[in-house]
């Protein structure tokens, strides 16, 4: 019986042991997760700051090209009534008289 008894504290010494090893590398394994975790966390923020900051830059160049543009085709269309209004600005000023006075 002594021996029986002797034979189960050992088993539960092993058990024990086993159980403990198991807790230690779980904690273990938490503990690692957490921490590749919040690495990927840091990572993966890093990487969108940095995606966001090339979409930034990238749009902001279209942008200013979209307004060098639009300067552009307004100062054309400026020139062209400029022009416009040099080439014709006696005869309207002739018409606009004439209305005025009736003939």
């Amino acid at each position: 019986m002594d021996m029986i008894l002797g034979q189960l504290v050992d088993v539960d010494r092993k058990a024990r042991a086993v159980v403990e090893e198991a807790e230690e590398y779980l904690e273990t394994t938490m503990a690692n997760m957490e921490r590749e975790v919040e690495a990927y966390k840091e990572s993966y923020t890093e990487r969108a700051v940095h995606r966001i900051g090339i979409v930034r830059d990238q749009e902001g160049a279209v942008s200013q090209k979209a307004t060098q543009d639009i300067a552009a085709r307004y100062a054309q269309l400026m020139e062209n009534l400029e022009q416009t209004y040099e080439e014709r600005h006696v005869q309207w000023e002739e018409e606009l008289f004439n209305k005025c006075i009736g003939r």
